[in-house]
């Protein structure tokens, strides 16, 4: 299908999104076509300075969707084997990206033996995104798959005051993040050396302190540093270090966090959830269908993020190929994330690099699919001339409110003031008990959202990134209000009913 027939309308914003991502992620869609028999959705992105447009044609994705729900009901358990299909293949893509990149002595490669590894990465990163947007493809914009049978079958089934808490206990994630194994990792280490003289040395210690004063402790900070840098990188990093998750810690200390005390905390609260369910599935009795879908909520919840985790840590491995790239072509890592396969693989046949082009797609660049199943890469005034002409920003919003409505991700009520967070370089201006509000939360943010006492979200819905860590973390959370961040602004007072989903501006 031709691009320029599709209509595209700007359907949701991204962060910290580099050229190779935007490409590996417009040719995963492009390929869910023969991969899946669907209908090919028309999906592009839209970068300035790696801030991301996600423009979308709606009539594809919802022929994608009505697609999906067909092969649905031919095969109830379709999502499930899907799901299994995306973790084999994450895993196997890490153990892939590890051994060829990370741990290769890239050095001793030719130049032609770089370009063919980065064009696999890139093939192997855009399978990830034919299998793992599947599910966002169900959950269609007008209508969630997974959450909207789930929310519907409960109503039928239990009285409105035990609605959030059913809710709850099913749209639980069967399995830790890769994130919560971090944060149990670290609970665990603090539990080692927990005392009140240490905990006086660490709150008051910098890491190079700590590092003579308590060799043990930095040892295995720097070793568990090791081992999870690359949890909060997402598409472009930057990796975290021993700073990072000392940091970590202290917010513990900061609020009186015993890790045995929390451990134990975790470990009843997954042993209740999981009886609890039992007991659930047992009173409402469900037919074949809905006892599917029970059951697919919780595995949905924990697979979203989980495709994304295995895609960050690829990323991550990554960064080494791309260090080498550096070396050779004499240019920064942010020139050299604006590569694709093919320019790539010009700039080493021309024995010269275009920096000039490179910084170019950094600024500006738009990324659309192409005649023949591949995609097409717009850079400049030529981009310009595209988003003009094809892109459709909606303008038509009311901003003249002071109540938003969404959904709730984790009840509770809180007020505080207004901090918008939408990247790392956001979460200077943070104080504790601040209410974060986003347009989506990522890994990345992680260190403002621990210090919130809500989080509000323009996007997502149960599977989203906001809606797990505030189940994790116990935080406040309403999510899918659409315009909270623009209706709000940094210095609102606003209280937060996440029970009824309204988040409201407080006049003072």
């Amino acid at each position: 299908m031709n691009p320029k027939s599709f209509k595209w309308e700007v359907i949701a914003k991204d962060f910290n999104s580099s050229c190779i991502r935007n490409y590996c992620f417009t040719l995963g869609f492009i390929r869910q076509k023969q991969e899946f028999g669907i209908t090919q959705v028309g999906l592009a992105t839209i970068s300035n300075k790696n801030v991301l447009d996600y423009p979308a044609d709606l009539e594809t994705w919802k022929k994608a969707h009505q697609d999906l729900l067909r092969k649905m009901n031919k095969d109830f358990y379709f999502i499930d084997k899907l799901i299994d299909k995306t973790v084999r293949l994450g895993k196997a893509f890490n153990k892939w990206s590890e051994k060829n990149i990370f741990k290769n002595n890239l050095s001793k490669l030719s130049d032609k033996e770089i370009v063919s590894l980065f064009r696999k990465f890139t093939d192997k990163q855009a399978k990830m995104y034919t299998y793992g947007t599947i599910l966002p493809l169900l959950d269609f914009i007008e209508f969630s798959f997974v959450e909207s049978n789930l929310k519907k079958f409960l109503r039928k089934k239990v009285d409105e005051q035990d609605f959030n808490k059913y809710y709850e206990v099913f749209t639980q994630p069967i399995k830790n993040s890769f994130a919560q194994d971090q944060e149990e990792c670290l609970l665990r280490l603090m539990a080692q050396f927990y005392s009140n003289k240490w905990i006086n040395n660490i709150k008051n210690k910098k890491l190079s302190e700590l590092k003579i004063i308590h060799p043990d402790f930095y040892k295995k900070l720097k070793s568990h540093a090791e081992k999870y840098a690359w949890v909060y990188y997402v598409y472009m990093g930057p990796a975290y270090d021993e700073n990072n998750f000392l940091d970590f810690i202290k917010d513990y200390l900061n609020k009186k966090v015993n890790p045995s005390e929390e451990l134990e905390k975790i470990v009843r609260k997954k042993e209740n959830f999981k009886m609890l369910k039992q007991e659930y599935l047992e009173k409402l009795r469900p037919d074949d269908f809905n006892r599917v879908i029970l059951n697919l909520a919780g595995k949905i919840v924990w697979a979203k993020p989980a495709r994304k985790d295995f895609q960050s840590k690829s990323y991550y491995y990554l960064e080494s190929l791309l260090r080498e790239i550096c070396k050779r072509l004499d240019i920064t890592l942010m020139q050299c994330w604006s590569f694709t396969p093919e320019l790539l693989e010009e700039t080493f046949k021309k024995g010269c690099v275009d920096k000039e082009l490179l910084n170019s797609i950094y600024k500006f660049h738009i990324i659309i699919p192409a005649d023949d199943d591949t995609v097409l890469l717009l850079v400049g005034e030529e981009a310009k001339r595209f988003q003009k002409k094809n892109i459709h920003y909606k303008d038509d919003l009311n901003l003249d409110i002071s109540e938003v409505k969404g959904s709730c991700a984790q009840p509770g009520k809180a007020k505080g003031f207004v901090k918008i967070i939408n990247q790392p370089s956001d979460m200077n201006k943070m104080n504790e008990g601040d209410i974060l509000v986003s347009i989506a939360t990522t890994p990345s943010i992680v260190l403002a959202m621990k210090k919130a006492a809500a989080i509000v979200t323009d996007e997502g819905g149960i599977t989203s990134h906001a809606s797990i860590v505030s189940r994790e973390l116990g935080i406040t959370c309403v999510v899918g209000t659409k315009i909270a961040t623009k209706v709000f602004k940094d210095g609102d007072l606003v209280e937060v009913d996440a029970d009824n989903g309204v988040v409201k501006r407080i006049n003072v």
